[in-house]
């Protein structure tokens, strides 16, 4: 804890006043007791005495979410064009390793950004094709600095700017939109070999091979017992995921087998009107060769990539097309069999960190369990609901709107892509922002025609609405999560690990007995004298 600490620290001074003064950007604090608004995650409400309203009844803040609305009444300002804090944020969220109801980001926010990102070259093709191209150049250089200040060796990271990865291309190859790179075990659709000129997008099959690779003369495979624990999610239940054993040279007896027993397959069938007996098994058995000569556990770049294998285990799983939400059944199951398999053989992992920009997200999203108490309607933000849409989407959602039929605007909506990028780390998101909506009218019929807000929720808003009325240049912003980001620099699985006073996975911090009823509690007293001095004795260790 006292390593992990001194870390925390260490980065931090690095930063303040280097290198965020030097490029212009100034530290203002933003206050922690605002209003509620239906922004998306469960608030802490604060009762006051204070104050009443004009019915005379009790009036409540909410502590911040974010500084999201603070920070863009900034820039509308222009008080400064560029604005960073260390922000104390508050969310009630369930307990996790790497959450805390309490937590800090390092926020920051730029005027005058520009509107689409370059087009440079990459090598795997895919280029920054959103706006805000200069908030990436400004977090690429602080992520540089935090990591030199952790004492890590700065060769280790990309020496030009990080990856970038489409969301959906994410989503299809790795079944998550925040990819653990560190390994192989890529996913691909199966669904277009099945149905050919029939298919449609509206579902995928995904297919996930783990071939039985030769390392250093032993076979590392997966047994059966870590097969079935691999298809335990984390609810307990079993996932719906089919698993077959099969022989890597003989692929038309597993694309067989797979037409007479895969009741995924049998669901993509039905889809494209399709029997298995309407099915030459030679389509399906070619796509089959194509992903399982390719398949490896180790990253591509791995000396052990492409090494010959005769046996594997094979997993398929059904998902909407395209791509939902922040992980997929296969993805669930890659990252659980990718652990498994480095507690094999820690090699499987490459010992290089693994970052990138994860980019093009749907602007709009089915609500989840979540976000379901603060979405009245069908849709909720994927972000935010200050996020911009992409700039070639903005028609398409003005079209979307002009649709009578429900489920053809809903299709619609379904296809509208946000500027919203997420900086992900070793599968771990490290940061996420945005560019922003910065006129009045499109904000406020987001808030009305999508998000369906209310006209007292709207009214939540008017004075950020104001703001952008007067005449708001083009912003955008990130938010560092800096808890988790110094949980991985110093090598710690927990974000409560360098954290001084952490709350526990129930959201309560048993030091201080809290949260807890406002009446005496002389037990709770002297348990609480009780986890102090165990607290004391630890830091001291």
């Amino acid at each position: 804890m006292r390593h992990a600490a001194f870390c925390t620290t260490e980065v931090r001074l690095s930063l303040r006043p280097r290198p965020l003064t030097r490029t212009g950007f100034t530290e203002v604090e933003t206050p922690a007791l605002l209003r509620s608004t239906p922004e998306g995650a469960r608030e802490f409400l604060v009762p006051t005495r204070t104050a009443q309203s004009q019915r005379g009844e009790p009036t409540f803040y909410a502590l911040q979410q974010s500084p999201q609305q603070p920070k863009q009444l900034l820039m509308a300002s222009g008080v400064t064009d560029a604005y960073y804090q260390f922000a104390k944020c508050f969310r009630d969220e369930d307990g996790r390793k790497d959450r805390q109801p309490e937590f800090t980001q390092l926020d920051l926010e730029m005027s005058f950004v520009s509107g689409r990102g370059d087009s440079e070259p990459t090598s795997s093709g895919f280029a920054w094709r959103i706006g805000g191209q200069e908030v990436r150049d400004v977090v690429e250089g602080l992520v540089r600095s935090m990591w030199a200040a952790a004492g890590r060796k700065a060769e280790l990271l990309p020496s030009s700017h990080f990856p970038v990865l489409p969301y959906e291309r994410a989503m299809s190859r790795y079944g998550s939109d925040k990819p653990d790179l560190r390994f192989g075990l890529e996913i691909a659709d199966l669904a277009p070999a099945l149905c050919g000129d029939k298919h449609s997008p509206g579902l995928a099959l995904d297919v996930l091979v783990c071939p039985h690779q030769v390392v250093n003369g032993t076979t590392l495979k997966l047994s059966g017992r870590q097969v079935e624990q691999a298809l335990i999610q984390k609810s307990g239940s079993r996932s719906q995921v089919e698993h077959f054993k099969a022989s890597a040279t003989n692929l038309d007896t597993l694309a067989s087998t797979l037409l007479r027993k895969s009741r995924h397959v049998a669901t993509v069938l039905r889809q494209c009107d399709q029997t298995p007996e309407d099915l030459d098994s030679g389509a399906l058995s070619a796509a089959l060769r194509q992903h399982v000569t390719s398949a490896s556990i180790f990253a591509p770049e791995h000396e052990q990539h492409g090494a010959q294998f005769e046996r594997c285990d094979v997993f398929l799983s059904v998902r909407e097309q395209p791509p939902q939400g922040g992980s997929t059944e296969a993805g669930d199951l890659r990252l659980r069999l990718g652990r498994t398999l480095a507690g094999e053989n820690p090699a499987v992992y490459v010992a290089e960190p693994r970052i990138l920009w994860v980019t093009e997200f749907p602007l709009f999203t089915r609500s989840d369990e979540e976000k379901n108490e603060a979405a009245h309607g069908r849709w909720s933000s994927s972000h935010h609901p200050f996020t911009a849409p992409a700039a070639q989407d903005v028609e398409k959602l003005l079209e979307a709107l002009d649709k009578e039929s429900p489920a053809e605007r809903d299709a619609c909506v379904a296809t509208i892509h946000g500027q919203h990028y997420d900086l992900v780390l070793d599968g771990q998101e490290i940061a996420g922002g945005s560019v922003r909506v910065h006129d009045a009218d499109l904000q406020e019929l987001m808030f009305r025609r999508i998000l369906e807000l209310s006209d007292d929720e709207t009214h939540r808003f008017a004075h950020l609405l104001q703001a952008l009325r007067s005449g708001a240049p083009p912003h955008a912003g990130i938010a560092l999560g800096f808890d988790r980001l110094m949980a991985i620099l110093c090598d710690t699985p927990s974000i409560r690990d360098v954290i001084a006073f952490p709350k526990n996975t129930a959201g309560s911090d048993p030091l201080f007995g809290s949260p807890a009823p406002l009446s005496e509690d002389r037990d709770a007293d002297r348990q609480v004298q009780s986890q102090l001095a165990l607290y004391l004795s630890l830091i001291h260790i």
